[in-house]
């Protein structure tokens, strides 16, 4: 096994959020060197100049190189890896971002995007190129530590179950970490970076408080310290969280990818440059959920705040995913998902899975996307 690891950086898909966290990096002083990966070389070439010639207007000057890969060729990806031998690999890329499903008319979404049913449904589409790409990982033979931002609540776990789970996800809990700050600093006129929060929870709660202030029926925790004196008492949470569209409401559609980058890149510079802060992550450790982590050249690992428990904190999640639509994950990777994000399914697309085992995946993705497509042009929606 190749064990000697350089601080090199690969970001590895530079759509709407990888490209936005390259030019985001290329503005870091003294990240020793990025290396872009995209299947599209023409863009990919273009979005790494672009970056790097951004950069050169505040006088930063990058070391950054293009590589083309196709992660459906696992093997010459797993070349490109072991040559390029990186610190970390930032994996953005999916089968179907996040915002595709809100293009669609808003009762037609509410439908498909409900409790119970959610994010969980739409496995196959976020866990396929994660899924080759530590399958090429593993071929490499480097000891890369992996950042996965594809639904990293899910897919994180249903890796590490077959031995290919990414060391850690992005954004998600970590989306909400922000608002629920900016929030206390207003209501007790106190600066935002006295005030501290430590939350467990599943992307359902995150995405739903973000938008419109619910999403705490799901099992959720959340402790609010200020400089060193626990406040949590103070408020009532369901109540504080009415406050977030209000106070804390941010851009819309893909606009929102500069903060969802932010995220990732204090997650990618924290684990790069050994900071040892905590902050939030989903999917550490193999682990279903979001939890609050630390950050170190380990990578990341959980943080245990006081009154928390490792098992209340695992229990909370894996309670809540239900919610997202996913009833368990068995100890093989099969993903069961919910009455109600079945029936749903089945009754508007015509998808008929009730569980999906992992290697049924690229089949199980090329169905759903057919669906998906036609459903949505009969909706109205260009695809």
């Amino acid at each position: 096994m190749n064990n000697k690891i350089n601080n090199t950086l690969m970001i590895v898909g530079l759509g709407e959020l990888g490209g936005t966290a390259l030019e985001l990096l290329a503005r870091v002083p003294n990240i020793s060197k990025i290396v872009t990966a995209d299947f599209n070389e023409d863009y990919g070439v273009r979005k790494t100049n672009t970056a790097l010639m951004g950069a050169a207007y505040a006088s930063l000057y990058p070391n950054i190189e293009f590589r083309r890969v196709d992660l459906n060729n696992i093997e010459e990806t797993a070349g490109t890896i072991k040559e390029v031998n990186p610190r970390i690999i930032y994996s953005a890329v999916t089968l179907q971002s996040w915002w595709v499903i809100d293009a669609l008319p808003k009762e037609v979404h509410k439908q498909l995007y409900k409790d119970f049913c959610g994010l969980g449904p739409w496995i196959p589409m976020h866990l396929l190129l994660v899924y080759k790409l530590m399958q090429a990982v593993k071929v490499a033979g480097v000891s890369s530590l992996v950042i996965n931002s594809s639904f990293p609540d899910l897919v994180n776990p249903v890796l590490a179950k077959v031995g290919l789970g990414p060391n850690v996800g992005i954004g998600n809990i970590d989306l909400i970490t922000i608002p629920w700050r900016k929030v206390v600093s207003e209501m007790l006129n106190v600066p935002m970076r006295s005030v501290q929060v430590y939350v467990f929870g599943h992307h359902y709660s995150s995405y739903n408080l973000g938008r419109t202030g619910t999403g705490l029926d799901a099992p959720y925790y959340l402790k609010i310290m200020v400089e060193d004196t626990d406040v949590t008492k103070d408020f009532d949470i369901r109540e504080l969280a009415k406050e977030i569209p209000k106070r804390a409401k941010r851009t819309t559609g893909t606009q929102i990818n500069w903060v969802v980058a932010s995220s990732a890149v204090r997650i990618i510079l924290g684990i790069l440059n050994d900071t040892n802060e905590i902050t939030h992550a989903p999917g550490p450790e193999g682990l279903v959920g979001g939890y609050p982590v630390r950050l170190n050249r380990e990578g990341a690992k959980v943080f245990l705040p006081e009154g928390m428990t490792r098992e209340r904190a695992i229990q909370i999640n894996e309670k809540a995913q239900k919610w997202d639509g996913i009833e368990k994950i068995e100890e093989d990777g099969t993903v069961v998902f919910t009455d109600e994000a079945y029936n749903t399914f089945k009754d508007l697309l015509g998808y008929d899975c009730k569980k999906m085992k992992i290697e049924e995946t690229e089949e199980r993705a090329k169905e759903l996307d057919k669906l998906y497509k036609d459903f949505a042009i009969k909706h109205g929606v260009k695809i």
